[in-house]
């Protein structure tokens, strides 16, 4: 990846040969214009690019999904919240004393969500595509607001760091949040300040689009968010959501579509998973379909 500071100027060579200077004010543009000419390159030689076996497409499978090896906590052990079938996920079972848990993406589903109010927690909820929740409850705290990287002047969107100040829990470091917002956590993952995502213990969160793990300009916008998440928090379960398909790209099964739990590494040591995924207490979002079988997800 390219990456020129506002101030910086690199002198780079063009397409004809030509020294050409890259002013700070004009990156974006010529990024931009640089991805459109990746994805052009793609379509002229795409029958010539096979990514079940591209060794490329290998390379960028190993660069991208290191992040997601999942790692055994040592001394604590794993538990499934919520409802059968989808709408559950797997966790840790450490809980804290703080009690609050953030809840972003909910449609009909409030399952997790009284799983943790039973455990002592109270829910702060987003999710602008309902108009209010299947039930209420004392401990809910729902919000018609949708979360992602930034704010949206029509206040329909909402960044997870202005939520957490608003909320006033920036100083708390025991909060647990879940995610399932389609596709939106890549861009709050690139936007949230470390501070902020040092407030959870454990994340639970849904990510979408790996089927384009092996395309440049997916990585370029994906990859900074998920580096930025590694440095604070470690992945200990993986799950294939078997909703969607399961992709063969530079020789490794990979699904569209993947449940991470992460715990924030200064919970507890971590050593080497002795796991296969899915374990005993996963199970398929979709009973009509066969789980994916990842194996032990390393890279």
């Amino acid at each position: 990846m390219l990456t020129l500071s506002k101030n910086s100027e690199t002198s780079l060579k063009s397409a004809s040969g030509a020294d050409e200077t890259w002013s700070g004010e004009k990156t974006t543009e010529r990024l931009n214009d640089l991805e459109k000419r990746v994805r052009q390159l793609e379509r002229k030689y795409k029958q010539e690019y096979s990514p079940e076996t591209s060794l490329r497409a290998r390379s960028m499978v190993q660069n991208f999904c290191k992040h997601l090896t999942p790692m055994d906590p040592v001394g604590l052990f794993f538990e499934r919240v919520g409802r059968n079938l989808d709408g559950g996920y797997v966790m840790a079972k450490h809980y804290a004393e703080s009690g609050i848990a953030y809840s972003l993406g909910i449609k009909a589903d409030v399952s997790w969500d009284i799983g943790m109010v039973e455990r002592g927690y109270k829910i702060f909820q987003y999710d602008h595509t309902i108009d209010a929740l299947p039930f209420e409850h004392p401990c809910f705290n729902f919000r018609k607001q949708g979360i992602t990287g930034e704010t949206s002047a029509h206040g329909m969107f909402s960044s997870l760091s202005r939520q957490i100040k608003e909320n006033d829990h920036f100083n708390e470091t025991e909060m647990i949040l879940k995610m399932d917002i389609e596709g939106h956590e890549w861009s709050v993952f690139n936007d949230i300040a470390e501070d902020n995502i040092r407030c959870f213990s454990q994340i639970l969160v849904e990510i979408h689009g790996l089927k384009d793990v092996d395309k440049l300009v997916w990585q370029r916008t994906r990859l900074p968010g998920l580096e930025k998440l590694a440095k604070t928090h470690q992945v200990v379960h993986v799950h294939a959501n078997n909703n969607s398909e399961l992709r063969i790209i530079g020789g490794y099964p990979i699904p569209t579509t993947m449940e991470l739990t992460l715990l924030r590494k200064d919970i507890c040591d971590f050593k080497p998973c002795k796991r296969n995924f899915p374990t005993e207490i996963d199970q398929p979002n979709n009973p009509n379909y066969a789980e994916h079988i990842l194996g032990t997800f390393q890279f």
